[in-house]
């Protein structure tokens, strides 16, 4: 259990440490590169337990699933508004 946390949390500070990245370039294609990014890591972390955890029961491994993207689109989403990444660049 202790692999799948680390890597789960390598992850999360990863999605976290590239909001600041993209930040300042969030209009010109950083926005649509913090998406695709933040897709990408919620996947993964459903998948991380599922692989790692095969002592438990299927729906154990599914709600350890759950409950990894659920904390991976919180990091996700508290990332974009921390580091100020900007949602609308022009309204015309």
């Amino acid at each position: 259990m202790a692999q799948a946390l680390w890597t789960g949390g390598a992850i999360c500070a990863a999605v976290f440490a590239l909001a600041f990245a993209v930040a300042p370039r969030s209009c010109e294609g950083g926005l649509e590169t913090y998406f695709w990014s933040g897709v990408a890591a919620i996947v993964v972390l459903f998948i991380i337990p599922v692989a790692m955890r095969s002592d438990l029961s299927a729906l154990k491994r599914a709600a350890f699933g759950l409950g990894f993207s659920a904390l991976g689109a919180a990091t996700w989403m508290g990332g974009l508004f921390v580091a100020n990444v900007r949602i609308m660049c022009r309204l015309f």
